[in-house]
C-alpha cells in the first residue's frame, strides 16, 4: 500500500491516505478516551461511582511465557577443567564476543567463538595480585575473590591468512549488570595459543561450566550465594600424619588456599597415574631441602607439609601444567593462617611451609576428581574441649581414653573396653544392634581388605599414624546395600596390626554410626581425639 511512486498524483495519494488513517486514528483515541471517562466515573450501565483500587490489572501476553534461565554444570569452587587442557593442538577456537548478565540467582559469563570448534578450558580460583600472560605485569581486577577462565587453543586474532586478524573487537574490561556478583571481567592472556580472562567477583561463590553450541560459546554460571557452608574435614588433632604414596610419580598443578569460618583450608592438587604421599606435621626448626638453609615463616607456629612421590616439573605427564604459582601466598578473612611458603622440589619431595597463629589441630584427607590432598586448619573457635578423662584396656591388646562423662562396657557380653556412650547402655547377646555410638575391636582380617573401597559413597579418606602404625580414616555414606540403612554415615579408622600375630592378620578397627539416635557430629569429634591415645601391644 505505501510502496513509492512515481509523480506527484502519487505523492498526492499517499498523502490523502495517511490524512485518513490519522483521523482514525484521532478518533480511535477520542472514543477510548471518552469510554475510559465514562467507566472511571461510573456512567456504564448504571454503576455507581467507587474509589479506584488501583491501576489494572496487567493485560495478559499472547503466547507462552519464555522459561526461566537455569545455570549451567554442578556449583561448586573446584577448579573446573575439560578438553584436554591445557593442550594446544587441533584448531584455534577465535574469540568473538564477551558478555554478562545478571539472572535469578546467578551471574551469566559468556566467551563466544567463531565456527564450531570448541577449546579445551579451565576455571579456577586464583590468588592476587593477578598479572597479565607474556609480561608479567600486574593487572587490576576489582573484587575480594577473583575466578580465573582460561581456554586453549583459543586466541582474539586469526593468524591463519598472510595478515593477522582481529576476530574479537570488543574492550578488554567488560562491565557487569548492576545488582550480581560480578565486578568485572578483565582480559588477562592471549598468549602462545592460551586464552585467559579474570572474574572479578564479590565474595568467594560456587559456580558451574559447560560449553554451548549454535554458536559455540564458553559459558560460566557464578551464583550469588555461597551455597551450603563447608565443614572441616574432620575433628583434626596435633599429632604428625604420614602416608606413603603409590604408583608413577605425580606432579602438583595447583595450590590454592580458603578462608571458612572455624577452620582454614590449604588444598595441593595434583595429577598423573600414581598417587602422592605426605608428611605433615609441626616444626620448630624451618629449613630448605637440600641446602638446609633456614626459611623464613610468619607466625608463631610452623605447620610443615610434604608431598612426596612427586616428579620434576619438566617430568611432568604429557598434557599436564605444572603449578607456577607464588613461593607466598595468603588468603583474606583467614582463622589463623599467616601465610604458605613453598620451598621446593627435591629427590621427589615437594615441601611447603604453613606459618599458623599458634598450634592449632588439622586433619588431613586425600580427593579425588581431581587428586587432591586437603590440609584444614582449625581454629575451633567456640567448640568446647574434649576431657578424655577415663582410660580402658582391651584384652586383645590395646588400651585408649574416653570422655569421663561416658560408659564403657564391662564385658559380660562382648570384651570390656569395646563400646563407649554418653548414656548407661545394654548389649544383647547374639544381635548386632548398635547401642553404642563407638565401638572397638581386633577383626581377624588384614588391612588390605578392612581399608578397601566398600559399599556406600566415600565421602573422604586419609592416611593417618597410630602409635607407629599404619592406618587410615574413612568417612562414606551407605546406600543400602551393605551394614546400615540408606543414607546412615559412618566414620571409620582402620589400624594395620600386621601380619605376625599369634592367629595371623589382625586390624584395629574404631568406628561411629550416625544412627538417628546418635549425635553423629559429637561422636565424630570425640572419636578422633579417642584413637590418637590409642596405646597398641597386639600383633
Amino acid at each position: 500500500m505505501f510502496a513509492a511512486r512515481s509523480g506527484g498524483k502519487g505523492h498526492r495519494v499517499r498523502k490523502t491516505q495517511r490524512d485518513r488513517i490519522g483521523v482514525c486514528l484521532v478518533n480511535t483515541f477520542l472514543a477510548l478516551s471518552l469510554s475510559l471517562l465514562l467507566a472511571t466515573s461510573g456512567l456504564v450501565g448504571g454503576a455507581s461511582a467507587a474509589p479506584s483500587a488501583g491501576p489494572p490489572a496487567p493485560v495478559p501476553l499472547a503466547g507462552p511465557l519464555a522459561p526461566a534461565t537455569e545455570p549451567v554444570g554442578t556449583p561448586g569452587t573446584g577448579p573446573e577443567q575439560a578438553g584436554d587442557f591445557p593442550a594446544v593442538t587441533g584448531p584455534t577456537a577465535h574469540l568473538t564476543d564477551v558478555r554478562t548478565a545478571r539472572q535469578d540467582g546467578f551471574d551469566r559469563v559468556v566467551l563466544e567463538f567463531a565456527g564450531t570448534a570448541a577449546p579445551g578450558y579451565r576455571v579456577s580460583y586464583v590468588q592476587p595480585p593477578i598479572t597479565e600472560d607474556g609480561s608479567g605485569a600486574e593487572v587490576p581486577v576489582p573484587g575480594a575473590a577473583f575466578l580465573e577462565v582460561r581456554a586453549a587453543p583459543a586466541s582474539g586474532v586469526d593468524l591463519s591468512g598472510d595478515e593477522p586478524q582481529e576476530t574479537y573487537t570488543g574492550p578488554d574490561r567488560v562491565a557487569p549488570t548492576d545488582g550480581g556478583v560480578v565486578t568485572e571481567i578483565v582480559r588477562t592472556g592471549d598468549f602462545e595459543g592460551q586464552l585467559a580472562w579474570t572474574i572479578g567477583l564479590q565474595q568467594r561463590v560456587p559456580f558451574g561450566v559447560a560449553v554451548l553450541e549454535e554458536p559455540t560459546r564458553l559459558v560460566v554460571d557464578v551464583h550469588h550465594e555461597p551455597g551450603r557452608s563447608i565443614e572441616p574435614i574432620g575433628a583434626g588433632d596435633t599429632a604428625d600424619s604420614v602416608v606413603a604414596g603409590a604408583g608413577a610419580p605425580v606432579v602438583v598443578t595447583d595450590v590454592r588456599l580458603g578462608a571458612h569460618p572455624g577452620f582454614d583450608r590449604i588444598v595441593l592438587e595434583v595429577a598423573g597415574e600414581g598417587e602422592a604421599g605426605w608428611r605433615i606435621g609441626y616444626t620448630d626448626n624451618p629449613r630448605a631441602q637440600g641446602s638446609g638453609a633456614p626459611v623464613e615463616v610468619p607466625g608463631d607456629a610452623v605447620l610443615g607439609m610434604t608431598l612426596t612421590n612427586v616428579a620434576l616439573p619438566g617430568d611432568a605427564p604429557d598434557g599436564v601444567q605444572p603449578w607456577d604459582g607464588p613461593d607466598r601466598q595468603q588468603v583474606p578473612g583467614a582463622s589463623t593462617l599467616q601465610a604458605l611458603v613453598e620451598d621446593t622440589v627435591f629427590e621427589g619431595h615437594h615441601t611447603f611451609f604453613a606459618g599458623l597463629d599458634a598450634e592449632r589441630p588439622f586433619a588431613v584427607s586425600r580427593l579425588s576428581s581431581p587428586q587432591r590432598i586437603v590440609v584444614d586448619v582449625l581454629a575451633q573457635d567456640g567448640l568446647p574441649p574434649v576431657d578424655l578423662g577415663s582410660r580402658c584396656e582391651h584384652p586383645d591388646g590395646f588400651a585408649l581414653s574416653y570422655p569421663g562423662s561416658w560408659t564403657t562396657n564391662t564385658g559380660d557380653v562382648l570384651p570390656p573396653c569395646s563400646r563407649f556412650a554418653p548414656e548407661p547402655f545394654t548389649l544383647t547377646a547374639g544381635t548386632d544392634v548398635r547401642t553404642a555410638p563407638i565401638a572397638a575391636s581386633v577383626e581377624p582380617v588384614p588391612y588390605a581388605r578392612v581399608s578397601a573401597p566398600q559399599e556406600g559413597i566415600e565421602e573422604s579418606r586419609s592416611g593417618t599414624v597410630v602409635d607407629g602404625r599404619q592406618g587410615v580414616r574413612i568417612q562414606r555414606t551407605w546406600d543400602g546395600e551393605g551394614l546400615w540403612p540408606e543414607g546412615t554415615r559412618t566414620t571409620t579408622y582402620a589400624i594395620d596390626l600386621g601380619a605376625d600375630g599369634p592367629d595371623g592378620p589382625a586390624t584395629l578397627v574404631v568406628d561411629t554410626v550416625g544412627l538417628p539416635e546418635f549425635d553423629y557430629e559429637r561422636n565424630v569429634r570425640v572419636l578422633d581425639h579417642m584413637v590418637h591415645t590409642l596405646d597398641i601391644t597386639a600383633g
